[in-house]
């Protein structure tokens, strides 16, 4: 770096044209050092955001309820799923029904956020946070948005039911938080009717649970 500005003040002097003083050498060349190493550092990266992969159980005094449908089109029927746990990830209540399929996938999610809501009012449950993995279901029920859908109907009769709650809040998760509700879900393909359990899941889905509590 030295010896460049030494050999440009070699030349400006040649040719006539205005060169840097002998005791400003030193001073220049260590700032062009500087910004030569400042230019070459690469900024840190923003730390990315944690994006949670996992079902994590609520504050205390709330419940969550997780709920899911699966259609099996070899019958034409489907299934409804609904999980409700405490702040321990402790069961509340398990619930796996058939039910006939009905006009779209969305459709059958709305039926299972309905069944959530009515498993949760039965069993006394006053403050629920519901959570399934379809973004539509849970928008329409946030934005009271149910003239445009065509389950809006379902749509309406959920948001009656929660107005009995204490504290209700819908809430969007990734199918890989919403596990157990979907097994319960697929469950009901052998099922003949309603299986409920209080407290305790079916010996089946015990592993699930376990595994999704963090």
């Amino acid at each position: 770096m030295t010896a460049s500005i030494i050999w440009n003040r070699r030349n400006s002097l040649k040719f006539g044209r205005p060169a840097i003083p002998v005791t400003n050498i030193i001073p220049r060349a260590g700032s062009l050092l500087q910004e030569f190493v400042i230019a070459q550092e690469v900024p840190d990266e923003p730390p990315s955001l944690a994006v949670s992969t996992q079902w994590h159980p609520p504050e205390f005094p709330y419940y969550e309820a997780n709920f899911d449908a699966a259609v099996f089109k070899a019958s034409s029927s489907a299934g409804i799923g609904v999980i409700i746990r405490d702040n321990k990830g402790d069961a509340i209540g398990a619930l796996s029904v058939p039910t006939p399929l009905s006009t779209s996938v969305a459709a059958m999610e709305a039926l299972a956020c309905r069944r959530a809501v009515l498993f949760a009012k039965e069993i006394g449950l006053r403050q629920v946070l519901f959570e399934g993995d379809s973004a539509m279901v849970i928008q329409a029920l946030i934005q009271g948005d149910s003239a445009s859908a065509e389950y809006g109907n379902i749509i309406d009769d959920i948001r009656a039911l929660a107005a009995d709650f204490d504290f209700c809040h819908f809430i969007h998760v990734k199918r890989n938080c919403n596990v157990v509700a979907d097994a319960l879900a697929k469950k009901a393909k052998i099922l003949s009717g309603l299986a409920v359990r209080l407290e305790d899941v079916p010996e089946d889905m015990a592993p699930l649970l376990l595994l999704d509590v963090p």
